[in-house]
Order: C-alpha cells, then structure tokens, then sequence
C-alpha cells in the first residue's frame, strides 16, 4: 500500500511539477521577458534535477515505513531491492523529462519565432 503510493507520487510529482514550470518558463517567452535558447537550457536542467530530488524523497519515506528499524537479513534484501527499484523509476522519469524538455525547446522557438514575425508585421 505505502509502496504504491509512493511509486505513484513518484511519478506523478515530477510531470506536476514539469508542467508548471513549463507554463512559468513559456510566459517568460512569450512575453519576450526570456529567449528560446536560455529557456531551453533553463527549463532542461530544471526538469533533469526535479526527479533526483524526488525520487531521493520518496525512496527515504519507502524505506523509512517499509524496511523499518532492526537488523536483519530481510532488511538487507529489502533496502537492496528498493534502492533498485528506485532506481529504475529514475531513469523512467529521466526519459520522460527528456523528452518533456525537448518538447519544451520546441515550442519556446515557435512562440519565440512568432513574437518576431508579429513584430515585423
């Protein structure tokens, strides 16, 4: 039960928190405040550390109520395979953030493009 929740926080929390800061950063841009290029680099190193720091949260709150206290064989295995697991969700949201970012650089150069082009007009 905590384990679900934890994976589905997990991977809930970082596109949350990409999208908002995709709206932020794409504002910025539009109203010509921020240029595609430092929006890009900015909105990408964001969204890249934004799964570090919440995977980092949830594997503490998983192994803090599943493994417990005590000294055992079980908890090894346990801790071992969390942190495992972990992992690999990590390199899930780093795939998906990746490709959110590169998403993101698109469309910050078409708004970027059409400011110019209604600024010709």
């Amino acid at each position: 039960m905590v384990l679900d929740f934890c994976i589905s926080f997990g991977l809930a929390a970082p596109v949350v928190l990409s999208v908002v800061l995709y709206q932020v950063v794409h504002r910025a841009v539009a109203q010509g405040r921020m240029g595609p290029l430092v929006a890009s680099l900015a909105y990408g190193l964001c969204v890249a550390a934004l799964p570090l720091a919440v995977w980092w949260g949830v594997h503490a709150l998983a192994e803090f109520y599943i493994v417990g206290e005590g000294t055992s064989f079980l908890k090894s295995v346990l801790q071992i395979g969390l942190a495992f697991l972990m992992y690999a969700y990590l390199c899930i949201s780093w795939a998906l953030s990746f490709v959110a970012a590169c998403l993101a650089a698109w469309r910050f150069t078409v708004c970027a493009n059409r400011l110019k082009q209604e600024a010709l007009a």
